[in-house]
C-alpha cells in the first residue's frame, strides 16, 4: 500500500488521523508524508477557488490524480491525503448539481488502483447531529459563513435549503452521497465511527485495519500512543 485516502464530514478528525498515521509510520521507519487539504503544494487539486465552478473542475481533477499516481507510482513511500477523494472534488460536484459524479468516481478509481490505495471513512452515527454539534464548536462565525456559501450553491436552491438548517441538511445529504460512493468502491475501506474525544480508537482502529502485521500492530500502537502523549 502507498496511499491511504481519509474521509468524513467537517470536524469528524480527518486532518488528526492523517497527521498521526505519518507520525506513527515514521516512528516504524516507514517513509511517510501527509498532504493538508488546503495546503498550497497539495499534489492532486486545483487551488484557485474560481476552478470549482468551472465546467472542466471534474476533468481538472482526473488530470491532478493522473499526475500524482504517476509521480509516486515508483517510490516506497506511504502517502496519506486528506479530504481529497470526496471533500475538494466530490462535494463541490454535488453543489453544482452535477450529475456525472459517478462516471468521475468510477475514473478517479481506476487512476488509483495501482497505488493500492485504501481509504478510510470517518462516519458519525448521525450526520445531521455531527453538522450541529460542529457548528458550535466552530462558533457562530463559521457556521454564519459556511452557511452563507452552501445557500448559494445550485444543490441548495434546487432542494430549498437555507440557513443553518439548510447547512445541516446539506451536510446530512452529503454524507449520504458519501455512503453510496464508499459501498461500490472496490479498494479497501475502512469505515469507523467519529466520534469527539476518541482520537485514540480511532487511530488504532485505522491503522490495526490497513496494516495489521507491520508497523500498524495494535500492541505497537498503543505504546507509541503512550509514548507520543
Amino acid at each position: 500500500m502507498r496511499l491511504v485516502l481519509i474521509e468524513g464530514l467537517p470536524g469528524t478528525g480527518k486532518t488528526t488521523l492523517a497527521e498521526r498515521l505519518c507520525t506513527l509510520a515514521l516512528h516504524e521507519g516507514c517513509a511517510s508524508r501527509w498532504y493538508l487539504e488546503e495546503a498550497t503544494d497539495h499534489p492532486v487539486h486545483p487551488h484557485s477557488p474560481g476552478a470549482i465552478t468551472l465546467e472542466d473542475y471534474p476533468l481538472r481533477c482526473l488530470q491532478g490524480w493522473e499526475r500524482f499516481a504517476n509521480e509516486v507510482r515508483s517510490d516506497d513511500t506511504l502517502h496519506i491525503l486528506e479530504g481529497s477523494a470526496f471533500q475538494s472534488t466530490v462535494r463541490f460536484m454535488m453543489e453544482q448539481n452535477r450529475a456525472d459524479i459517478d462516471d468521475y468516481f468510477r475514473r478517479f478509481e481506476e487512476i488509483l488502483a495501482p497505488l493500492r490505495p485504501a481509504l478510510i471513512y470517518l462516519r458519525p452515527e448521525d450526520a445531521a447531529s455531527h453538522s450541529r454539534a460542529a457548528a458550535a464548536h466552530r462558533g457562530s462565525d463559521w457556521t454564519r459563513k459556511v452557511a452563507a456559501y452552501l445557500e448559494q450553491t445550485p444543490y441548495a436552491r434546487r432542494h430549498g435549503l437555507r440557513g443553518e438548517i439548510g447547512m445541516h441538511r446539506f451536510w446530512a445529504d452529503y454524507a449520504h452521497l458519501c455512503d453510496a460512493l464508499v459501498h461500490v468502491l472496490a479498494m479497501p475501506v475502512v469505515k469507523i465511527t467519529a466520534e469527539p474525544g476518541h482520537e485514540n480508537r480511532v487511530l488504532t482502529e485505522a491503522v490495526s485495519a490497513i496494516s495489521p502485521t507491520s508497523w500498524a500492530a495494535r500492541e505497537r500502537v498503543a505504546r507509541q500512543l503512550k509514548a507520543l502523549e
